[in-house]
């Protein structure tokens, strides 16, 4: 949202089958309408109520499903290494 009030982007896209990120989309959509939104649903993974949201606004969720390969390579390891240093995704963000 902090990017959408400086205004250093015009297009978010949400990864995600989570409804409980309704409220921000929400949020934006009033606030910064001139914004858009594009949500992504991961393979096997769908939210009736994120999707009505997006068609309230005439728009489609794209299903992930038929790249699932793609989006599974895409996704970072869980240890990153740069300049020296590694970083670790928390045990607690692992499903």
């Amino acid at each position: 949202m902090g990017d959408c009030s400086v205004n250093n982007v015009d297009t978010l896209v949400l990864v995600s089958a989570d409804s409980d990120l309704i409220p921000p989309l929400q949020f934006i959509k009033e606030r910064y309408p001139e914004k858009k939104i594009r949500v992504y649903f991961p393979p096997d993974l769908s939210s009736g109520a994120l999707s009505a949201l997006m068609r309230a606004e005439n728009k489609k969720v794209i299903r992930l499903g038929k790249s699932k390969a793609k989006f599974l390579n895409s996704i970072m390891p869980d240890d990153v290494t740069k300049d020296g240093f590694t970083f670790t995704i928390p045990q607690k963000w692992k499903a």
